[in-house]
């Protein structure tokens, strides 16, 4: 009885917002279709009924005939299927006598011999393609007389089974291997197929081929590759900040500055090699504490530890040479061209014990789109400093009474741009923060005694600054990238599953 009076209602407001003849508008054609499947006709019968009676299959009905059609599946003497049907006086003149129909093959026989789903079932979410063209996303809620009720973005749709084509796939993960079976499920980040040993979860970054059918045909793979779940570089650090996402478990990495590897997925170690080379041996500990992952977002909080036995000290004066004040002159460090860190220090101040602390929460959600990931990282850093601050200096040099804490606060950003590009930016405020060129940094990194660590002593003190670029994923796990502040140029390479 409802669907009765949604096809009623359906039906009255088309008829009353046209004014003109024409063909059969979409809502008219689903009335007729749900009305015919009711009352045991087949797409088949359902043209060959109207072809007989009123000169045209569904797809050419005009807007008066489709009125009249659907007045007759409502009426007490409704029309009923039959193998085939002679044209009546009123719709069309006979000539001698009635010889059954036998019409040419039309575009809905054509359609009736493409395959219907052979697996629907409430709770199946995707996409819907049906035997007239339509296209639905939505969800089943139930199936009852073999209706199902679809839940859509546009409101709940009830469409017979014999109208819902079956759409299987052929998938290629990139470890080889291959599943083929109906499509239960497709989301932004997994699709579900069901082979005849089970429901297989598919990850859709794991794809490496795909080809879908939809009623039989083939469905190019170029199509899939439209929207993406997200980028293939997912990000430990943006430039030199963390990141509260770690490594995936049993994962390895090497950068242009450090290593680490991924213990678990909650907990990684990393270290600065090119400090170990020069007598400092560092470690990192990054541990994610919190995560909360649904199936369009994922928020997370992290804190880390970095500790150095061996650092030199001249490195933390020199970095923060703005606030080491000459209380002859009331020049800073920073000011004087001749004079160096180690000139202003105790002569018996050596290297020693050094640590930085840092917190960090990173957010990430998929973009309306599909085309990606969206995210965001806030965090705060800290270090050992003023635990010995008060002795490194000689007695002619003071540090500013302004300077009690060493602090970084930075925000980053990333947005894939598609799946292998990915846009970065930070901004940061940095009381020992100086800007390098190019040259100068290139110098540091590679010309100093403490090679592949930048750590030098030039710049000009901004605290404020910002920093964009570019990352690109040559393959799943390399990626090279490029910004315009040191270290400028960077690469990352993971080595999975050692």
């Amino acid at each position: 009885m409802k669907t009765m009076n949604l096809v009623l209602l359906t039906s009255l407001l088309a008829i009353s917002s046209i004014a003109q003849d024409g063909t059969a508008i979409s809502a008219q054609k689903m009335a007729i279709k749900t009305l015919a499947t009711q009352n045991g006709f087949t797409l088949k019968q359902l043209d060959e009924y109207l072809l007989n009676n009123y000169g045209s299959a569904l797809d050419n009905l005009s807007r008066n005939n489709a009125v009249v059609v659907i007045q007759a599946f409502q009426s007490d003497v409704k029309p009923t299927p039959i193998t085939s049907y002679a044209p009546t006086p009123a719709n069309k003149p006979i000539r001698g006598p009635v010889q059954p129909a036998i019409p040419k093959k039309t575009v809905a026989d054509q359609e009736e011999a493409r395959p219907r789903a052979s697996i629907l079932e409430a709770g199946m979410s995707k996409r819907f393609y049906l035997v007239d063209g339509n296209i639905i996303t939505g969800t089943i809620l139930e199936i009852k007389n073999d209706i199902c009720s679809i839940e859509t973005p546009d409101g709940t749709l009830r469409i017979p089974k014999s109208d819902i084509l079956e759409e299987t796939a052929k998938i290629t993960k990139k470890d080889d291997t291959r599943y083929v079976g109906p499509v239960l499920k497709d989301s932004m980040q997994e699709i579900v197929i069901r082979s005849k040993y089970g429901d297989v979860v598919i990850n859709k970054k794991d794809i490496k081929e795909m080809d879908r059918y939809h009623g039989g045909r083939r469905v190019a793979w170029a199509e899939e590759k439209k929207t993406f779940y997200q980028g293939e570089a997912v990000l430990t650090d943006i430039f030199l900040d963390p990141t509260a996402f770690p490594l995936p478990a049993h994962t390895f990495y090497i950068s242009g500055l450090s290593l680490g590897y991924g213990f678990t997925d909650r907990f990684m170690l990393r270290t600065k090699f090119g400090s170990n080379f020069s007598g400092d041996l560092n470690i990192q500990g990054h541990w994610r504490f919190y995560h909360r992952p649904t199936a369009a977002k994922e928020s997370a909080a992290a804190v880390g530890m970095s500790l150095h036995r061996n650092y030199p000290m001249e490195n933390l004066v020199a970095r923060y040479s703005q606030f080491v004040i000459d209380e002859s002159t009331g020049h800073t460090l920073n000011d004087s061209p001749v004079l160096s860190a180690s000139d202003v220090m105790k002569a018996n101040i050596e290297s020693g014990v050094y640590a930085e602390l840092y917190y960090v929460m990173s957010y990430r959600r998929t973009m309306e789109s599909g085309r990606g990931k969206v995210g965001a990282h806030f965090g705060a850093r800290t270090n050992s400093l003023p635990l010995f601050q008060g002795s490194m200096l000689d007695s002619s040099y003071v540090w500013d009474d302004g300077f009690k804490v060493p602090f970084r606060l930075f925000a980053g950003f990333e947005y894939d741009l598609s799946k292998n590009m990915k846009f970065i930016a930070e901004v940061w405020a940095d009381n020992g923060n100086k800007y390098r060129s190019f040259s100068q940094s290139w110098d540091d990194y590679f010309g100093d005694e403490t090679r592949f660590v930048l750590d030098g002593t030039e710049g000009e003190y901004s605290m404020l600054d910002f920093d964009f670029g570019f990352l690109y994923a040559v393959s799943e796990t390399f990626r090279i990238g490029i910004h315009f502040q040191q270290p400028y140029l960077a690469f990352y390479w993971e080595f999975y599953e050692l």
